[in-house]
């Protein structure tokens, strides 16, 4: 009796091998800081085609994507790790502001950095994966972001708290690093495919049939 590559099992573990892979190139390829946002654009792209789609191989796919987005991608980390880095400097003079007696309402300090956190925390889990399927100027990706986010606000809730916990997790165990970004990328996958879904719902229609269909639109 000869064993069949194809079985149920083997399937399963070629799809974890491939997230795991995804993953360790995300983090070596976000060494450099400044990459993060293309290496995340990638990884999210090689997840759901290669992944889920079972289309082209894990080497392949990220890398295409990778320098695809990279001029762009490493604009859009520049831009959130700047305004990452204005809220981190809000918290900390709040914090020397309510600890030092200023007579500072600390209701108004918290409500102040939660109206600039806002925008930030709404779409940075929205930006890398509207990056990796959408080619538009830089001011438009940031509109589907916007607009994904807060039309689809359960989903983006969801897609928050899952990334929470993986910075807890790693946070508690540091060698999660190398596991849990490709693991957070197919977890989101479904949550953020099912809105993709409806706005691309106009390009499937040019299609005949489902055969006809590419990756992204299956």
């Amino acid at each position: 009796m000869k064993l069949s590559l194809d079985a149920p099992v083997f399937d399963k573990t070629n799809q974890i091998a491939d997230v795991l892979v995804a993953g360790f190139l995300w983090l070596v390829c976000s060494v450099p800081v400044v990459t993060i946002g293309p290496a995340s654009a990638a990884l999210y792209y090689t997840v759901v085609k290669v992944v889920r789609r079972k289309r082209e191989t894990v080497w392949k796919s990220f890398f295409h994507s990778f320098k695809s987005n990279l001029k762009q991608g490493i604009l859009m980390t520049l831009l959130y790790g700047g305004y990452g880095a204005l809220i981190a400097v809000y918290g900390y003079l709040a914090y020397l502001k309510y600890t030092g007696g200023d007579g500072m309402n600390p209701y108004m300090l918290a409500a102040g950095g939660i109206v600039l956190a806002f925008p930030w925390l709404l779409t940075v889990v929205w930006i890398f994966p509207v990056i990796s399927r959408f080619e538009a100027r830089t001011g438009r990706q940031l509109q589907y972001a916007v607009c994904m986010a807060v039309g689809n606000l359960p989903a983006t809730l969801g897609l928050l708290a899952l990334l929470l916990v993986c910075f807890v997790l790693i946070y508690l165990w540091s060698f999660l690093l190398v596991i849990l970004p490709g693991v957070y990328a197919f977890v989101s996958s479904f949550l953020i495919e099912r809105v993709f879904r409806k706005y691309m719902e106009k390009e499937r229609g040019k299609y005949a049939g489902e055969e006809d269909l590419p990756w992204y639109l299956e």
